[in-house]
């Protein structure tokens, strides 16, 4: 999965915790040599708290877990909730230049989403040739507040550390998929995140990012009926159940009774795959409940360690 010799960190950040997960890679392969988390003691209101509020809770949960274990990793990357990012699927012009591209989509988000201010707004995006599934070319567009980057910026200056890189949970946990033995690459791939209010469903062709929505639940007895639903009525993608080559779950709220209720409203079989299957643990780490019971729960802290480019 990796070559060379580094050591990579990857802080997951919620509401409620901060996960980390740092890996050591080498010739022989790649080792898992942190596993931890930290509950706030307080949880965190992103966008109502000050800045000095979240830093000082991030600081001491980061402290906590560096109490228990050192962290060798001179990098952080992270991985934030998904109700920071602003996402949408646009109909884009694959002719024009990167530059031009990106001035047209900051161009259309900033219709989307008249009370923000573009220019506090960092936009990524991910082109989309149209498929078998996607009829036109189009672009998946994040827009995330620059004053998170700049949270992120502060806490790595305080603890004398490089920023690596920024993600939104369910895409730092795809890149996890790749160290569990239920990988499956080829063809269509749906993958779900659940999180306390938001469901986001992600569809890959070929490895490939072609699809992502997020939708706000208020009920978590509902999910399942929410994936079929967006299996059979979303706009931009036509999918059909039987083209699906494999589905995958993963987020902060994966119980057993989610999953069952998802396999019966959409026919599907929703893997809750293991980050690690193909990591070797440290021999600490070996008997550690985190990873042997809840280790999907750290999908996206250990996708976003796993990331190096």
């Amino acid at each position: 999965m990796m070559n060379g010799l580094y050591t990579l960190a990857g802080l997951k950040i919620s509401g409620s915790k901060l996960q980390l997960v740092e890996i050591f890679s080498d010739p022989s392969g790649v080792r898992l040599e942190n596993l931890n988390e930290v509950v706030f003691a307080e949880p965190i209101n992103f966008r109502a708290d000050r800045t000095t509020k979240i830093l000082a809770q991030l600081q001491s949960a980061y402290d906590e877990i560096r109490i228990r274990k050192p962290i060798k990793s001179g990098t952080l990357s992270f991985a934030l909730p998904l109700d920071l990012f602003y996402i949408v699927q646009i109909p884009c012009d694959n002719t024009l230049l990167s530059q031009d591209m990106l001035a047209e989509l900051k161009w259309e988000f900033s219709i989307l989403y008249p009370f923000l201010d573009i220019n506090e707004i960092s936009i990524q995006y991910y082109e989309v040739e149209k498929n078998s599934f996607i009829t036109n070319n189009t672009a998946v567009v994040y827009g995330l507040e620059r004053k998170y980057i700049q949270i992120l910026e502060n806490f790595c200056k305080k603890n004398n550390v490089n920023l690596g890189f920024i993600d939104n949970a369910h895409l730092a946990s795809e890149r996890a998929l790749k160290a569990s033995n239920n990988f499956v690459k080829d063809g269509l791939r749906l993958s779900v995140y659940i999180s306390r209010k938001r469901l986001s469903i992600i569809y890959l062709l070929d490895g490939k990012l072609i699809y992502q929505k997020v939708i706000e639940t208020e009920n978590s007895d509902d999910i399942g009926k929410l994936i079929r639903n967006e299996m059979a009525s979303a706009k931009s993608i036509i999918v059909k159940r039987e083209v699906i080559q494999a589905a995958y779950a993963t987020g902060d709220l994966v119980v057993d009774n989610y999953i069952s209720k998802m396999n019966f409203h959409t026919g599907l079989n929703f893997i809750v795959y293991n980050p690690f299957d193909k990591i070797t643990p440290i021999s600490n780490l070996k008997n550690s409940p985190l990873f042997l019971q809840r280790y999907n729960t750290f999908s996206s802290a250990a996708g976003i360690a796993y990331r190096v480019a």
